[in-house]
């Protein structure tokens, strides 16, 4: 693999647009659709509450008569039923009269306001109010949740908890949301004796789960093209990930095998750790190639797998929290290579100080779990000197 090979990050994003692999869709249970990606907005078909509400166990009454009363000058009024959420009777009132109301019980017609429990005394069917309410006081009005026609949920947004409360709360049973399946393998003689642990293949695998698809681990392969190309073959998911054999050793039998089945996208990033990053086609199937060692592994899989399913389905870009420092100490960055920095943070005398961790180090998984944050480097840049003002962020897997 040679350095002129190599693209940038943004060109290699921009160039892979156009492949696109064929992904599904399923309607699933609103509970089912937690943690995946929407494929249609969603609006609320109603109001919710469908009718004002009492917030509160109290009495419902009609607030103008209760403006002047008081502890020793209460309202009168004349208790004529009660309501409870179950309730099905539409109940009005007039003039000096009260309905007794519990929590999430439709407002009798006539009322405007609920007075709590503790602010009255009911005798039988009297009832005295010692405080003056307000118009809608202690009363969830019709449509304050939602409102009809409400986005409950964006097109491409994952589904998350208060979601699920939306969709139950105006009926919606069933969501419609993207199926996009991910198989990773990893080869290695090393992987498949036992010698060496697969680190990796769970670590990318827990990746991509979280961030809400379907992922298939199909174990390690030996160094053998017959065997991997055997294994590649029978992979069924919508995208292949491949970790490991993607340098230029002699064990590093994926290029030859791509080419043979396919072609390549682009061999080879202008980014640090994961330079070996490649974005290829086999026998029709997309396929990226990473490296075997995992901070590289994880790094491509965020910001070139993971940012070209974002492109491609037009999901929402889940926000990182950004944080501003400054450097503790300089940084060097090869030029025209994106470099991906692991930061530590500290508060040193009120001020956020950024000490660079490592950018090499690809197989040190310590230093991602031991960082604070990432620092990106431009491939325009030759580094950053000490004192400088950075912005970084802040790591959230």
């Amino acid at each position: 693999m040679e350095l002129k090979s190599f693209i940038s990050l943004d060109e290699a994003i921009k160039k892979s647009l156009k492949y696109k692999p064929k992904a599904g869709s399923k309607n699933v249970t609103a509970m089912d659709a937690v943690g995946q990606y929407s494929l249609e907005e969603v609006v609320s078909p109603t109001y919710y509450p469908q009718f004002d509400r009492s917030a509160v166990d109290g009495y419902a009454v009609d607030s103008k008569e209760t403006i002047s009363s008081n502890k020793t000058n209460p309202a009168k009024f004349e208790l004529i039923g009660n309501l409870y959420p179950s309730s099905r009777e539409k109940l009005r009132i007039g003039k000096g009269k009260a309905v007794k109301v519990m929590t999430g019980s439709r407002i009798p017609i006539g009322a405007d306001s609920v007075v709590m429990l503790e602010d009255s005394f009911e005798d039988g069917t009297n009832l005295s109010v010692f405080v003056p309410v307000r118009k809608f006081q202690n009363i969830s009005r019709k449509g304050e949740d939602l409102k009809k026609g409400f986005p409950i949920l964006k097109k491409g947004k994952r589904v998350d908890p208060p979601h699920v409360s939306a969709l139950v709360e105006c009926g919606i049973e069933k969501v419609k949301v993207l199926s996009l399946s991910i198989g990773i393998v990893s080869t290695g003689d090393e992987l498949v004796s036992g010698s060496i642990r697969n680190s990796t293949l769970p670590l990318v695998q827990s990746f991509f789960q979280r961030k809400g698809f379907r992922v298939v681990g199909h174990g390690a392969v030996e160094d053998n093209e017959l065997s991997i190309e055997r294994v590649l073959g029978t992979m069924k998911e919508d995208i292949i990930i491949v970790t490991g054999g993607t340098g230029p050793g002699e064990k590093d039998l994926l290029p030859a095998i791509i080419e043979r089945n396919g072609s390549f996208v682009f061999r080879g990033l202008r980014i640090r750790p994961g330079r070996t990053t490649s974005f290829g086609i086999f026998r029709g199937k997309i396929a990226f190639l990473i490296s075997g060692l995992p901070v590289a592994a994880l790094i491509a899989s965020e910001n070139v797998i993971l940012r070209l399913i974002h492109e491609w389905y037009g999901l929402i870009v889940e926000e990182k929290e950004q944080r501003n420092g400054i450097m503790g100490r300089s940084v060097v960055n090869t030029l025209g290579f994106r470099s991906f920095v692991r930061v530590k943070v500290k508060n040193e005398r009120g001020v956020t100080k950024v000490y660079p961790s490592r950018v090499t180090g690809s197989g040190v998984i310590y230093s991602v779990i031991d960082a604070d944050g990432m620092l990106v480097i431009d491939e325009n840049s030759e580094g950053i000197e000490e004192g400088e003002s950075v912005t970084f962020e802040v790591l959230r897997w």
